[in-house]
């Protein structure tokens, strides 16, 4: 009986690409003359067979090592060439001895020979064509920003036909290989044509507009192809053009902006879903291509989880948009947190369509989250402390039960994240050194009870390994917050520990899984008296304190003796 087969899809494709290759070779070789075979093969070296492609948890930097001195001297090699170009430029300007037009022609020249030894050799080496071909939409991008910026005999308006031309070639080329570094490339050289030929009388509005195009023009691109590396240099370079732009702007400009920066956002938020959507109906079809020249920098740790990089952009994608929108206009917080809360909404409806039509949790998981980090940048936003932990801790709650509920691991770790945050606030606001002016019925003291309560509540759909801690952290809470509630009161600080004493005594008597609890309780009031109620009780309190607390600790040696150690043989004969 066979083994069953357990390649992947990647290495069955690669298997049948090289099956492929070999029948073609032996039907021309059957078909031509002896001549010819003969010629032939001398004229072609021998092919060793590829290497599958590995995915595991190797370092990114494993399949650049991988590659060989035949991948780094082809590189060093080209990155000489094009050195030399803009070495040549500089040189022959500093002697005068060419003149511009014939400087330029060399340039446009050299790109053509490289063009040109790219589409001769791309049947027989795949990789030097891709690399060719990518040297040539260099070499013309150099001679275009020297030609305009530099030697100034190219307008503007044909220095940037001559660059789009360049950027309409390099994708076209990155299209008919299906090689995503020159689909990369292409997008830098577009997106970087404004500042390439940057001069005194470009407009926002033309930047603006322009930088959309081209990231309309590399989404689609994307969508057919499923180039992670094109994807993720389109998101970096669109969002830095509205950055570097949006320095010294005017109130008209800013509406401009903003336009920008909701198209982009839309944009890259629908491609990257609508991809993923697209390969989870029909894996075959719009499988995701793993280039063979960009190497493991950009693919390596998402080739095994390919729809990691659209639930990335999910989640930054509306963070991003609703910073940088901020940030662009002088305006209280109100707008914002109201636009954050509406986009929270839309993005939660978003992941309750995605859970009940398609199967792909990662997605849904991805847009809850995002919900979720929207609506905690709402609530900080439009709320002010008190009410704002307040609903924090409910959110937090909420998360953990819908990912308890729903088995969303994603949301769980949202909320215990949250709850990590509040935790750490509700630390300073107790620890402050406040006062409060009321007792207990203030926003203050009852917005941290809020929390307290929460997170003994939450230990319920907390993780396994947390539940305890969310019990210990509000109990601790709970002690901080009465002595902070109760110290204002007439002869406070004797209420405090009487209260601790009570508290401790009933914890103590309550179950075995409380006592030690009880026992911590009732030393920290004992600490508490020496070191705070000597100085701060009035006398006659003060030995009533130490009297009754003396009595106490005499009275459970006496009466808990028995109890104790019949509550302790159980654990005993478990352990035997």
């Amino acid at each position: 009986m066979s083994e069953p087969d357990t390649r992947s899809t990647e290495q069955r494709l690669d298997a049948l690409e090289q099956a492929v290759a070999g029948l073609q070779n032996s039907l021309h070789e059957l078909t031509a003359s002896p001549r010819t075979r003969a010629r032939t093969a001398r004229s072609l070296p021998t092919e060793r067979p590829r290497a599958a492609p590995h995915i595991g948890k190797d370092p990114p930097w494993k399949g650049l090592a991988d590659r060989g001195p035949l991948f780094w001297i082809s590189r060093l090699g080209i990155g000489l060439v094009l050195l030399s170009v803009v070495f040549l430029f500089d040189y022959a300007v500093d002697r005068g001895w060419l003149t511009p037009p014939v400087r330029v022609a060399f340039g446009l020249a050299l790109g053509a020979v490289l063009a040109a030894v790219g589409l001769r050799v791309q049947r027989k080496e795949r990789w030097f064509s891709q690399l060719m071909l990518g040297g040539a939409s260099a070499s013309w991008y150099i001679t275009g920003f020297a030609a305009f910026q530099v030697l100034e005999i190219l307008s503007y308006p044909v220095a940037f036909v001559f660059m789009i031309a360049v950027t309409v070639f390099t994708f076209w080329m990155g299209i008919r290989q299906d090689e995503a570094v020159l689909g990369a490339l292409g997008a830098i050289g577009g997106l970087g044509t404004p500042f390439f030929l940057y001069s005194d009388q470009g407009s926002l509005p033309a930047l603006v507009g322009y930088t959309c195009l081209v990231v309309l023009g590399t989404s689609g691109i994307y969508l057919l192809r499923g180039w992670r590396s094109l994807l993720w240099t389109s998101v970096i370079g669109g969002w830095a053009v509205l950055v570097l732009a949006s320095a010294d702007v005017t109130v008209a400009q800013r509406w401009v902006l903003q336009c920008g920066i909701a198209a982009l956002w839309l944009m890259f938020w629908s491609v990257a879903a609508c991809r993923s959507l697209l390969e989870s109906a029909s894996p075959t079809k719009w499988h995701y291509t793993r280039p063979s020249a960009i190497g493991a920098l950009s693919e390596h740790d998402l080739a095994a989880t390919p729809h990691a990089s659209s639930a990335l952009l999910v989640v930054a994608l509306p963070l991003l948009a609703l910073l940088f929108s901020r940030s662009v206009w002088e305006t209280g917080d109100t707008i914002w947190g109201s636009a954050a809360a509406a986009v929270a909404v839309t993005y939660a409806a978003v992941a309750l369509l995605i859970r009940a039509r398609y199967e792909l949790a990662i997605l849904a998981s991805a847009h809850a989250v995002a919900a979720a980090a929207l609506m905690t940048v709402a609530i900080a936003l439009l709320f002010k402390a008190d009410v704002n932990i307040v609903l924090w801790t409910a959110l937090a709650i909420a998360l953990l039960y819908l990912g308890r509920s729903y088995g969303e691991t994603a949301l769980s770790a949202c909320g215990h994240l949250l709850f990590a945050v509040v935790g750490f606030w509700l630390l300073q606001r107790l620890g402050g050194g406040v006062r409060p002016e009321t007792a207990i019925f203030s926003a203050r003291g009852l917005s941290d009870a809020f929390v307290i309560a929460g997170m003994m509540v939450a230990s319920k759909w907390a993780h396994d390994d947390f539940r305890k801690w969310f019990v210990v952290a509000g109990y601790v809470g709970l002690l901080g917050w009465l002595w902070r509630e109760l110290s204002v009161l007439p002869a406070g600080e004797a209420i405090v520990t009487t209260t601790y004493g009570v508290l401790g005594l009933g914890l103590l008597a309550a179950s075995a899984q409380t006592r030690k609890a009880g026992l911590v309780t009732l030393l920290i009031a004992v600490a508490k008296l020496f070191l705070v109620d000597l100085d701060r009780v009035d006398p006659f309190l003060r030995v009533l304190l130490f009297l009754g607390f003396g009595s106490l600790f005499l009275g459970i040696s006496y009466y808990y003796r028995g109890r104790w150690l019949d509550s302790d043989q159980p654990e005993a004969a478990s352990e035997e």
